[in-house]
């Protein structure tokens, strides 16, 4: 059976981001990178229509990716087409109406970009939809797709190195996607139970004084995040990204330029000192394809891929809980967060 894929935004991450990272320095990316080219390469899907509200967008993506059928309207593509798979690659802004529709008239599966949505009203919104439906998520942020992560997540989950204490990254946006989702996704996606942070210069909305509405998001500056597992992780905005480290009883693990190398420290029982210990490097994949295999095989079975509708909404939650934290002086927020109704556009 191949699924059939409505795509939904015919832009950058849909198609162009692909002309972007060629070439680029991207030690953790392996191609295809953009949606289009990901369903392309993966044999049990098949592009049958896309959607853009600029007709040129639109007839640029049907020509590079050889898509029979264009939209202007994603309700008439949903329709029309009846799409097992849906892409949804607008601006965040766009993105709960969308996928709210699809999942009410019969899409099995979505891969959604970061952010998720503008607010916690809409994301619980879809929620409630994609429970009520069955329909399965598959989330933008890629690090939990790439080769590296998964296998410091395993040697976390191994035990090999006791039990994990606390995650840590030191730079990154608290509603943008990609910096929570990882910390999470090494952590193993447990619940929080207190969200305390601070965060940069705000960018609040034209004449709004209220707190709740913003246009763009901005960097954490710190947040700490307790879980019901005894975890913690732990936010510095130290201006140097794309670096991870986990802490365990007994040893760290630090992912090191973006998903390039791993390096393993053991507590050795020298005064505490910590040494190395031999890491069997492995080949990395592309992250895009490894989600859409994913989200077939979770259409296919009924096993919910690492990238879910769950682990999405832990990261969202945290995320407004940390501008909830700030907007009182950074004291601790326990979810449910609060002013659920805040709006905050990542871009």
């Amino acid at each position: 059976m191949r699924f059939r894929v409505g795509i939904i935004g015919c832009g950058r991450m849909a198609s162009t981001i692909e002309d972007e990272v060629q070439g680029a320095r991207h030690d953790g990316l392996v191609l295809p990178y953009c949606h289009a080219g990901g369903y392309q390469a993966v044999g049990e899907t098949e592009m049958v229509a896309a959607c853009d509200v600029v007709p040129e967008k639109l007839r640029a993506f049907q020509e590079r990716w050889h898509v029979p059928r264009g939209y202007a309207d994603f309700r008439e593509l949903i329709d029309k087409e009846q799409p097992d798979i849906l892409s949804i690659t607008t601006r965040p802004e766009q993105h709960a109406e969308a996928m709210i529709y699809g999942a009410e008239h019969g899409v099995k599966g979505m891969y959604a970009e970061k952010p998720l949505c503008c607010s916690l009203v809409e994301a619980d919104a879809i929620r409630e939809a994609f429970e009520h439906n069955g329909v399965f998520l598959e989330f933008g942020p890629m690090r939990r797709n790439w080769a590296v992560y998964r296998q410091a997540r395993d040697i976390a989950a191994s035990g090999e190195l006791g039990a994990v204490r606390s995650a840590l990254g030191f730079s990154g946006n608290s509603v943008g996607g990609h910096f929570l989702d990882t910390l999470l996704f090494l952590l193993g996606d447990p619940e929080p139970v207190s969200i305390r942070g601070t965060l940069g210069e705000l960018h609040p909305a034209e004449d709004d004084t209220s707190g709740m509405r913003f246009v763009r998001d901005t960097p954490i500056l710190s947040a700490l995040v307790a879980f019901d597992t005894g975890t913690c992780l732990h936010a510095a905005g130290t201006g140097s990204g794309r670096e991870y480290e986990l802490v365990c009883e007994a040893g760290m693990i630090r992912i090191q330029n973006d998903g390039a190398s791993l390096s393993v420290r053991r507590e050795g029982g020298r005064g505490g000192a910590y040494d190395p210990v031999p890491v069997q490097p492995v080949t990395p994949w592309s992250g895009t394809v490894r989600k859409i295999s994913e989200l077939a095989e979770a259409i296919r079975t009924g096993k919910p891929g690492v990238s879910n509708l769950r682990a999405t909404l832990l990261g969202t939650e945290i995320g407004f809980g940390i501008y909830e934290s700030h907007l009182r002086g950074g004291v601790a927020v326990q979810p449910p967060v609060p002013n659920r109704e805040r709006w905050v556009s990542s871009w």
